[in-house]
This record gives structure tokens, C-alpha cells and sequence, in this order.
């Protein structure tokens, strides 16, 4: 039988991603900020294949083609579509992300976040703000690949190396020019070892229910004590923040591993369905949330111009409307995911 413990353990990060974005009570939020995203960078490493030690080419190819393609093709969709998103008051100069308004875009505004896009993964829209994992993501394998070819007889140096890089970029607060590249690409790279080296060792702590337990304890522990996000820390927090997030990684990987035990439960596969299209959660969320906004400024008499308060209106959400916001955030991209498979199915059926 098929092992979807990493599937179902994605299908449940992007949720716990969404649920983050979707207004829930402060110190779940906080909380699971703790060990969300470092799954993904886990996961990446966790499913590297030391045969591309020997290929770099096919290592960047697939890559190229993996990550920083997908971004490229929607983050300039997006960008396209600015100005039909400000019109329709998805965008607007009043309402945004944290005072962040937004503005009709010139042909010099898309050019310049066109050419950041293309040579530095940054400057995309609001609606794809996620996209900040697809460059940690991006850039964290490359140094993680190098390092890892580099000193293939001590990888647990490398792992180290890499922390150590992390904290000292974050003490210096230094990024490479233009670039963007700074200590939270080699926070990433640092998880994609831990990842690499535990499927490497064969290491199956997160097949204990005991250490699942004791790891949930040491994410709220952490929460209390250095919360951090891998979009908010400082320097000294880097080590305790990696270490809680591997453990909390390792939490859902374990509840992944006894749900898969039991993959013939609607509820998993539905989670298996969900891990298998991720990116287009992460892609299409924030704009389908839009709708639950749409709903609340009919609902309660709101400007439209209300709608474009990012992503949730905060009010709102926090009264019990981001449980909606989550279904919707999650059911959307995911119905609309089956919805295409389904026509693309019976269309190539019907051609052949």
C-alpha cells in the first residue's frame, strides 16, 4: 500500500496556512506559525534524491521547472490583472494590508514589478503575498544542494553551517543586493537538510505518539517564550525557532502517518487530495477569501470599497467569520482544482 504520510502532512499544512490567513484567535495563530511553513522546507528535503548529487543540471531543471516557472507564470498573471482588480475594489487606496493601500499601475509600475519578478522573485501582488515561500523555497534548495554536494561525507556540518549562517545574517541584518537573499533563505536551506538527513538515518521519531505529544508541548512552549514565524524573528531566535518548528513539523507528520493507516476514510483522502495540489491553495486563496469579504460588506451594509481590506475584514474575522473564510479559502481552489481535472478528463476522453 502507498505511503501518504507526506501528502496528507502537506494537505494539512496548507490548511493550517490558510486558517493563519484567515484571521483565527491571535495565539493559534502564533502558534502555528511556529511549524506551518518550516513542513514544506522539511518535506522538500526530506523527499531529495541523493541521485541528483551526481546531476546538478537535472537537480536545477527540476527546480527551475518545479518552483520558480510556476511562480513566474502566476505572479506575472496577477501583475496583469492589477488594474482590473483595482476597478473592482479587490484593490483599493483605502483599505489594504495593514495600512498598505494600493494604486492604479502606470506602464512604468509594471515594468518595474515585471523586471522584480522576473530577475528577483519579489515585488508580486497582494493576492499571491504567499509567494515569499516559492523564493525561500527556490533559493534555500540551491544552497542546500551546494552545501550538500560540497561536503558529502560530514552533512551534519552542513546543517550546522547553515544555522550558523542564518543567525549571523540575521544579527548583521544583511541580504544580498538587489537580490533579497538574507537569513531566512538559509533558515530554509537549514530545514532541507534536517529534512534530508532524517530520511537519510532512517529516523522514525514521528511514528511515536509520545514524542508527537511531547513536540505540541514544545511548540506552545515556544510560542510563549521566542514566538517567530519565518516572516518574523530576530537573531537569537533563529536556533530555538528551527529546532520548535522541526518538532512541530515532525507533530503533523506523525498524525499524517496514523491517518494514513487509514486512507480509505473520506476525510483523508480528501487531505491526500488537498496535499496533492497545495500550490494551488497557496495560489488562489487569498482571492477567493475575497468572496466571504463580499459576503460580509452585503451582509452588514459596508462600503464596497471595504472589500479590499486585506485579506480578511479584520473586524469581522475575528468575531467567528474566519472559520467561512477558511472553507472558503481551502474549498475553493480545491473544487475549482477537481472541477478543471474533471473537463480536462472528458475533453482529452472525447479526443482520443
Amino acid at each position: 500500500m502507498r505511503d501518504h504520510s507526506v501528502t496528507i502532512a502537506k494537505g494539512i499544512a496548507i490548511m493550517l496556512m490558510v486558517l493563519g490567513h484567515a484571521g483565527c484567535p491571535s495565539f493559534l495563530n502564533t502558534y502555528l506559525g511556529m511549524l506551518r511553513m518550516p513542513l514544506f522546507f522539511f518535506m522538500s528535503g526530506y523527499c531529495f534524491k541523493e541521485k541528483y548529487l551526481d546531476d546538478a543540471k537535472a537537480y536545477l531543471k527540476r527546480r527551475v521547472t518545479g518552483i520558480y516557472w510556476p511562480y513566474l507564470k502566476w505572479a506575472l498573471f496577477f501583475l496583469l490583472i492589477h488594474n482590473i482588480c483595482f476597478y473592482t475594489n479587490i484593490y483599493s487606496d483605502e483599505y489594504g494590508f495593514h495600512g498598505k493601500t494600493s494604486v492604479l499601475y502606470s506602464a512604468s509600475d509594471f515594468l518595474s514589478h515585471a523586471i522584480s519578478i522576473v530577475t528577483k522573485m519579489s515585488d508580486h501582488e497582494q493576492l499571491v503575498g504567499g509567494f515569499w515561500f516559492l523564493k525561500s523555497l527556490f533559493v534555500g534548495s540551491i544552497i542546500f544542494f551546494v552545501c550538500r554536494k560540497l561536503l558529502r561525507q560530514t552533512p551534519i556540518v552542513g546543517a550546522i553551517l547553515l544555522l550558523a549562517a542564518a543567525v549571523l545574517l540575521s544579527y548583521l541584518n544583511k541580504k544580498v543586493p538587489y537580490f533579497g537573499i538574507g537569513s531566512r533563505e538559509f533558515i530554509a536551506a537549514t530545514l532541507l537538510f534536517v529534512g534530508h538527513l532524517y530520511k537519510q538515518h532512517e529516523l522514525n521519531w514521528h511514528r511515536n505518539m509520545w514524542f508527537v505529544l511531547s513536540s505540541i508541548v514544545m511548540v506552545g512552549v515556544g510560542t510563549v517564550f521566542w514566538p517567530a514565524s519565518m516572516l518574523s524573528y530576530t537573531y537569537w531566535k533563529v536556533i530555538p525557532y528551527t529546532i520548535t518548528s522541526v518538532m512541530g513539523t515532525l507533530a503533523i507528520f506523525g498524525l499524517s502517518y496514523h491517518l494514513s493507516l487509514r486512507s480509505e476514510d473520506s476525510i483523508v483522502r480528501f487531505l491526500i487530495y488537498v496535499g496533492g495540489y497545495t500550490f494551488n491553495v497557496l495560489t488562489w486563496h487569498f482571492l477567493s477569501m475575497k468572496a466571504v469579504s463580499l459576503f460580509i460588506v452585503y451582509v452588514y451594509g459596508l462600503p464596497i470599497k471595504q472589500l479590499s481590506e486585506f485579506p480578511f475584514i479584520e473586524a469581522y474575522a475575528h468575531q467567528g467569520w474566519w472559520t467561512l473564510y477558511l472553507c472558503v479559502g481551502v474549498g475553493i481552489p480545491i473544487f475549482g482544482t477537481y472541477c478543471f481535472h474533471r473537463i480536462k478528463d472528458t475533453i482529452l476522453c472525447k479526443t482520443q
